[in-house]
């Protein structure tokens, strides 16, 4: 079967490429009306640095699925500090198992991020990922739940959920705190399930406005972007930038309030804090021929302080790329192997349905 792929590969070639080629030449706004073409020079300030990522796997067995969360962030001035934090459970299948793991692995990566401000005095910190896009993004059970559900479950839960949120992040606890309610919920919704996933997704906005309380502090950096704020065109801005020009430079910074225009729903909870927030996002490449990044930060920054920025960033990069990132990274990942060998650890007899294949 791959045999026809590969002639198909041959006949299509041309007329995929010319289809590449043609999209990129229908783009109306020309690309050097935003990028500034700037060596960015390397500012090694006498300053306390830290980034943090977090990686999830799960194996699928027949009545449960089986998970892995690990979530690091490293700190670094004159040495390294390590705070870590990972969980393995299990939960049932239902349609919004990938949604849920994945605010799960955020709440995770960000109450370690708190613990380190609160443990270091953090100068910047280093986001992986968009926390942008995590605002604009609702919750997968925000339209699914009707308003009075929705009510109930942050009339009768969200004070108490501020409340033990507020005594583990003081005393550095790092888990998701919402559990602490499942067998009550259990008790009161007959959809438990989506009951307790939409509390889960209130503790991850909650979290979020928290690490959001160090703005002047946070850079979130996403190493892939589909995002078109520059471009009128299906081609994300970060492919018109990468192939508009290979050397080191930065994009005239956009500015996004996260107004009724940019997010017409309420936020859940903390709408007022939400709603106060101006996010500066623009795109840099920090060595010539490496890949291009997308930044935010989570207020109005002017041109100067991006360069500032940058610089000091790249003070900590080695390949275009800050170091801390991608330690971070290497540090969590979680294999197939390392999931199945903590099975065998539990000792899971059940079966997954592919020991055949």
């Amino acid at each position: 079967m791959i045999d026809s792929l590969y002639e198909k590969a041959l006949l299509k070639k041309d007329n995929i490429n010319e289809r590449i080629n043609n999209d990129f030449d229908n783009i109306d706004v020309d690309p050097s009306l935003f990028w500034r073409e700037y060596p960015i020079a390397e500012e090694d300030l006498d300053i306390t640095i830290s980034a943090g990522d977090g990686s999830i796997n799960k194996k699928n067995f027949m009545s449960f699925i089986f998970y892995a969360i690990d979530a690091e962030c490293l700190v670094y001035k004159n040495e390294l500090n390590v705070i870590e934090s990972s969980e393995i459970d299990i939960i049932p299948h239902h349609n919004h198992v990938e949604d849920r793991l994945r605010s799960y692995m955020g709440i995770f990566e960000i109450k370690n991020a708190l613990k380190a401000f609160e443990e270091h005095d953090i100068d910047v910190f280093l986001f992986d990922g968009s926390i942008l896009g995590n605002l604009i993004r609702p919750s997968p059970l925000e339209n699914k739940l009707n308003s009075d559900l929705k009510d109930r479950i942050k009339y009768k839960y969200v004070p108490e959920l501020e409340k033990t949120l507020n005594e583990e992040l003081k005393y550095s606890n790092v888990r998701i705190t919402s559990s602490k309610f499942l067998e009550t919920i259990e008790e009161e919704f007959e959809n438990k399930t989506d009951a307790m996933i939409y509390l889960e997704s209130l503790e991850n906005l909650m979290v979020i406005s928290e690490l959001l309380k160090n703005q002047g502090a946070v850079v979130a950096i996403s190493k892939t972007s589909t995002s078109h704020e520059y471009f009128d065109s299906e081609i994300p801005d970060m492919a018109v930038f990468d192939r508009y020009s290979r050397k080191e430079g930065y994009s005239a910074p956009k500015y996004i309030s996260i107004s009724k225009q940019e997010v017409k729903r309420d936020f859940p909870v903390r709408n007022e804090f939400f709603r106060s927030l101006k996010f500066t996002i623009f795109y840099a490449r920090m060595e010539n021929h490496k890949n291009i990044l997308k930044f935010e930060l989570p207020y109005e920054a002017n041109e100067d302080q991006i360069r500032h920025i940058l610089s000091v960033i790249k003070s900590k990069s080695a390949e275009g790329y800050p170091l801390l990132l991608k330690k971070a990274h290497n540090n969590v990942v979680i294999r197939k192997i390392d999931l199945d060998r903590l099975s065998k650890i539990i000792g899971f007899q059940e079966k997954s349905g592919r020991e055949m294949l």
